[in-house]
């Protein structure tokens, strides 16, 4: 069941969780353009039960990222660390390349290529590697094999899943199936996102899912300011068979920093069931939830959340944050990647007070002097008037 709590995030799913997987593992991007393969009609909610009961497949594969989400450049910022704090702004803007390796249970290997600069994150089932060639770093984290499994019981089926997500989205979305393309010379179903709320400035997202594995293969989000994808993630190459063992296995070279982390309790990815009966997946996670209570509200009314509040509702929803002293653990906050940004970002001012703007394509950004943030996937000026109120 789809909660209350949920509900404000969950129309982000389709965006968030292609991104989320080229991170952790499997992954997504723009294939050439074919002749429109021939597959049977198949409707939205069919489709997205099937990427939900997916049991997962080996592969090999390649994957493009291109991000234009109007972003600036951190200085020195020339390749992905995945053991510098930097590494998420690097995943997030410009081009870079996946080389990516599974098992099908729990091997993985991610490969990040960003001009002469390669990161790796590597996992046999009992250790992770995350290496630099930047800083000639490695990081080095034992895996405990004998935790016990983290998740929770499954309560709906993936049909079940798959319509409560479709309800959700169409509040404030269409949802449709779009004419079936190849990505990576693969036929997939393509799946159409497009909001129904003036103002935000998600224009669509395009989502195309492998027709024989369900596995998705690309991800396309648009802008209301310009006609190219603002995101572009997908396989350009990709081959169904298991990798060699020795794939997963990493050896620091000579002279590079080895660092050992804390132990870790749980499996990097999730290892899934099946039914005794069937041999198919047993069921689904619950959707995720967010740590504090989401209360949507009509119109512009904020709804309160102790930290922040909500403005507005939907893809154009607006949050406002309270000032970094009024947080009650203020170690926890942004602040770091703030002073950065603040010294990229052009001054602005108003009634609402001054700060710094990140305008982007997607989401907006406004940090305020007096230590207020707010942010939607909306343009700046409707960041003013919510900090105004």
């Amino acid at each position: 069941m789809i909660t209350q709590a949920s509900k404000s995030t969950v129309r982000w799913i389709a965006p968030a969780a292609a991104a989320g997987l080229v991170i952790a593992g499997p992954a997504f991007l723009t294939g050439v353009a074919q002749a429109e393969p021939a597959l049977p009609p198949k409707s939205a909610d069919d489709i997205i039960a099937e990427v939900l009961a997916a049991y997962p497949v080996a592969f090999t594969g390649e994957v493009s990222q291109q991000m234009n989400l109007g972003l600036p450049e951190m200085p020195g910022q020339s390749g992905v660390d995945l053991s510098s704090p930097d590494a998420l702004w690097s995943l997030v803007s410009g081009t870079n390349t996946w080389r990516l390796w599974y098992d099908g249970d729990r091997s993985y290997r991610v490969a990040i290529i960003r001009g002469q600069s390669e990161s790796d994150l590597i996992s046999n089932g009992s250790v992770v590697w995350a290496w630099s060639s930047q800083s000639q770093t490695a990081v080095r984290t034992q895996i405990e094999s004998t935790s016990p499994d983290p998740r929770p019981v499954p309560t709906s089926s993936p049909q079940q899943a798959a319509q409560e997500l479709l309800r959700e989205l169409e509040q404030d979305s269409s949802v449709s199936t779009d004419a079936n393309v190849r990505v990576a010379g693969r036929a997939a179903y393509e799946v159409v996102v497009i909001p129904s709320q003036p103002g935000t400035r998600v224009a669509q997202a395009r989502i195309a899912v492998d027709a024989e594995t369900a596995l998705p293969l690309r991800l396309q989000i648009f802008s209301t300011t310009s006609q190219a994808p603002a995101v572009e993630i997908g396989f350009t190459k990709v081959n169904f068979t298991t990798p060699n063992s020795s794939v997963f296995e990493f050896t620091p070279p000579p002279g590079a920093e080895i660092i050992e982390h804390a132990q870790d309790s749980s499996y990097p990815l999730p290892e899934p069931t099946r039914d005794d009966n069937t041999g198919a997946p047993s069921g689904l996670p619950h959707a995720a939830e967010s740590s504090a209570e989401v209360v949507e509200t009509a119109g512009l009314e904020p709804a309160g959340h102790g930290d922040h509040v909500t403005i507005g509702e939907g893809w154009a929803q607006v949050t406002v944050t309270a000032p970094i002293s009024q947080v009650a653990d203020p170690s926890a906050t942004t602040a770091p990647l703030e002073n950065s940004l603040t010294e990229l970002l052009p001054k602005v001012s108003g009634d609402w007070g001054s700060g710094v703007v990140l305008d982007g394509t997607l989401i907006s950004v406004v940090i305020a002097d007096d230590g207020r943030m707010a942010f939607g996937a909306v343009a700046p000026e409707t960041l003013y008037q919510a900090l105004a109120r």
